[in-house]
């Protein structure tokens, strides 16, 4: 899905403008296809995200990922640099795309 980055103004601390890029742009974005993206944590300049619903096991998650929730959040929030997912993607049960790795 296309994640559109807005121009809504953040503040405060980084979790909590990575939540406001979570809720107001690619959560939105990903919906259409029934899957969410959560945030687990922040470490340093270091976003660690959980996919679930449809993007669970999906076989684009990693290209949603890397070519549109990593982007939006590092161009929203420039502390952080890198976004890394911890899904466990082998337990998905209703992905959006079938993986061809499984």
């Amino acid at each position: 899905p296309k994640i559109q980055t807005g121009d809504a103004e953040l503040d405060g601390p980084v979790a909590d403008r990575v939540q406001q890029i979570l809720a107001q742009q690619i959560n939105p974005a990903i919906a259409g296809h029934g899957g969410f993206a959560e945030l687990v944590a922040v470490e340093g300049d270091t976003a660690f995200l959980r996919l679930g619903g449809g993007c669970q096991g999906c076989g684009l998650a990693q290209v949603t990922l890397s070519q549109g929730i990593e982007v939006a959040i590092i161009e929203g929030v420039p502390e952080i640099t890198r976004v890394v997912d911890v899904t466990d993607h082998a337990s998905g049960d209703n992905p959006y795309y079938e993986s061809s790795k499984k």
